[in-house]
């Protein structure tokens, strides 16, 4: 049975890798950092559940690189199988939810720009590259190349939605129109089905 208690503390748990990759923590008890830290990032409310997300993708990407590196043709293929159930559930909502409609307001606002075409590129290539996975784990045989590949990949675009195109979109995109989407964290989306 699930406590308050084991709640909380799963909460303070995520709050603290939220914050030790530098985003900012949506928590009642959240309290500046000390100096001499990276100060949190924050968020217009509307994104925050795009940034959990993102968040979790950071973590696949680490289990993907870890998982590389395994001498075990098995662990290679399990970690794998996991994430492509996870990519094809999961991150593909995300991305639906940020192509369909987060994106397009950005483009009503302000036009496209380079950086919102190399974020969907880079969308399209994440895609490939988890197909190519999905084809490796079904044979049996998965290569820590292509593994190593998707998750640099992955990195860099969450790092690159949450340093550069986010900031864009707050600047951009009019607090009326961030709050009218109404986003839904596709995580929590897809575990509610």
């Amino acid at each position: 049975m699930d406590t308050g208690v084991d709640r909380a503390s799963a909460v303070d748990r995520e709050v603290g890798e939220v914050r030790a990759l530098g985003f900012a923590a949506v928590h009642p008890d959240a309290e500046p950092r000390s100096a001499g830290r990276r100060a949190e990032v924050k968020r217009h409310p509307a994104l925050v559940p795009l940034s959990h997300d993102h968040h979790a993708e950071l973590v696949q990407a680490r289990r993907l690189r870890l998982a590389s590196g395994s001498d075990v043709a098995e662990a290679r293929v399990a970690a794998a199988t996991q994430y492509v159930a996870a990519f094809f559930t999961e991150t593909v909502s995300h991305f639906r939810v940020e192509e369909r409609q987060l994106f397009p307001l950005l483009v009503r606002s302000g036009g496209s720009s380079p950086l919102l075409e190399r974020v969907l590129a880079e969308h399209q290539e994440l895609r490939g590259l988890a197909s190519a996975l999905r084809e490796e784990a079904a044979i049996g045989n998965v290569g820590g190349e292509t593994m190593v590949q998707l998750a640099d990949l992955l990195d860099a675009n969450v790092r690159r939605e949450e340093r550069e195109l986010f900031p864009l979109i707050e600047q951009t995109v009019s607090d009326g129109d961030l709050r009218a989407l109404d986003l839904p964290s596709s995580l929590t989306a897809a575990s509610d089905r």
